[in-house]
């Protein structure tokens, strides 16, 4: 199979391994290019924009934190590795969403990336309704100096609240992980406003 022509600066360095199995796509001879003012484009509708977004396929992480004595936490499908030297995340998370501020005021926070196996946990945490289901010390380790932690998932990170990025309607996070405990197993997929499952 030939190398995939991709340059991996696209692409984050968290997605491949030190040595990818391609070079750098733009370091080649390149043709020139007759460029053209692009005609006007009409403004996006959000309807349709928010089609375009449940077209694209993410994993799914719950982001945990205490509010005082009390666990807090959200389901985000923003999730993404930022960085591996420093181990960060950045996620995004909406003005109106119960956590935002709990989030925004505190100094550390839980990253729990959901197997397919955890679906049930992931609607526990998508639904106001099933709020009251929520962090279950069967399913929570919920100990002083440390996040609420999840026992399953495919990885559980304990991370430091680094930035904070207003950008209107959502607040951006990034966070440096502190440890990282890791599990066996294939994703919870969300696309097209439900949970999927990759084929195995």
């Amino acid at each position: 199979m030939a190398p995939l022509d991709i340059d991996p600066r696209w692409l984050g360095d968290a997605a491949w391994p030190a040595v990818a199995p391609f070079g750098d796509a733009s370091s080649g001879a390149e043709p020139p290019y007759a460029v053209h003012a692009a005609p006007p484009a009409p403004p996006v509708a959000s309807e349709t924009f928010k089609e375009a977004l449940a077209r694209l396929a993410s994993g799914v992480a719950i982001i945990s934190c205490w509010d005082g004595s009390t666990p807090r936490g959200l389901l985000v499908s923003s999730i993404t590795g930022l960085s591996v030297d420093p181990p960060r995340f950045l996620f995004c998370v909406r003005k109106e969403a119960s956590s935002h501020d709990v989030l925004v005021g505190t100094e550390h926070c839980g990253v729990a990336i959901l197997a397919e196996h955890d679906e049930a946990e992931a609607l526990r945490f998508s639904s106001s309704r099933l709020s009251h289901e929520r962090f279950d010390p069967q399913r929570w380790r919920l100990a002083t100096g440390a996040p609420p932690t999840y026992r399953g998932g495919l990885s559980t990170t304990a991370c430091q609240i680094d930035q904070r990025i207003d950008t209107g309607t959502h607040t951006v996070f990034i966070v440096t992980a502190a440890s990282v405990d890791l599990a066996p197993g294939l994703p919870l997929v969300a696309h097209a406003r439900s949970f999927q499952r990759l084929a195995s």
